[in-house]
């Protein structure tokens, strides 16, 4: 398909200047919704279960009729409609997705775009050698940027959200820079200063070999510090004789 194909009209750019700004709106929300929280757990899938819930309260607070529908989450990457096969990046699931039609697409195929939205936490390396600032570039960022996971494809923004769990902002800042320039991505800049016990608002441009290029990134860090953590679970698993399956204990 032509570049020109891709290029959004005055009209497009408009109506999705509008929903992107309502969608930013709910999830800051929802993020600043869980530092009511008395406690929170220390892992990501189950923060980002949390950020479910209060993502509801949030979208129903600002949006009650439901004119921008709701967010995915865990879903599928929705299906290339360039691409006659299936590709491999449409079984990955980001952990977010807000999914519109736009009315401005002449092929219906190209009608359903996905607003991206990855989450990661921030901080120091984890007792098991896990380095959290750099995992939040090499698996959340590089996946808008990579043809392996195509993150946000025909779209031109997307986001990542940090959970910050501890280390000073500033110097979270200076290590995921590191990581971004050694992955040949820009440095994060934010217009406002970062903001402890709140969500600082950062972004960055990269160009990627797959449409909308470039792409805009936003980035939101919920500082988490200062609420008490609800430590990991170990699960233990037992097998059912009869079935031979592996059952997780409650």
């Amino acid at each position: 398909m032509k570049e020109r194909a891709f290029r959004p009209s005055l009209i497009q750019q408009k109506l999705w200047t509008t929903r992107r700004e309502h969608y930013i709106a709910v999830f800051e929300n929802a993020l600043l919704m869980l530092r009511q929280c008395e406690k929170l757990p220390i892992d990501e899938p189950a923060l980002v279960r949390k950020l479910y819930f209060t993502t509801i309260t949030a979208r129903r607070a600002i949006d009650p009729k439901g004119r921008f529908s709701s967010p995915r989450f865990e879903a599928q990457n929705l299906p290339d409609p360039d691409s006659e096969k299936i590709e491999g990046f449409e079984h990955k699931r980001p952990d977010i997705q807000w999914v519109h039609d736009d009315e401005s697409a002449s092929d219906d195929r190209h009608r359903e775009k996905s607003f991206v939205i990855e989450c990661k936490r921030l901080g120091q390396t984890t007792a098991s050698r896990w380095n959290l600032n750099e995992q939040y570039v090499v698996s959340g960022v590089h996946r808008f940027r990579s043809e392996e996971w195509k993150y946000g494809l025909h779209m031109s923004e997307g986001m990542m959200i940090g959970f910050v769990q501890d280390m000073d902002l500033p110097q979270i800042l200076n290590v995921v820079n590191s990581h971004l320039t050694s992955a040949s991505l820009p440095h994060l800049i934010h217009a406002s200063p970062l903001s402890a016990a709140g969500v600082s608002h950062l972004r960055h441009d990269f160009e990627r070999l797959f449409p909308l290029s470039p792409f805009t990134l936003h980035h939101h860090w919920i500082d988490i510090r200062d609420i008490p953590k609800i430590a990991r679970q170990a699960v233990e698993t037992k097998i059912d004789s009869k079935s031979k399956r592996v059952k997780k204990s409650p």
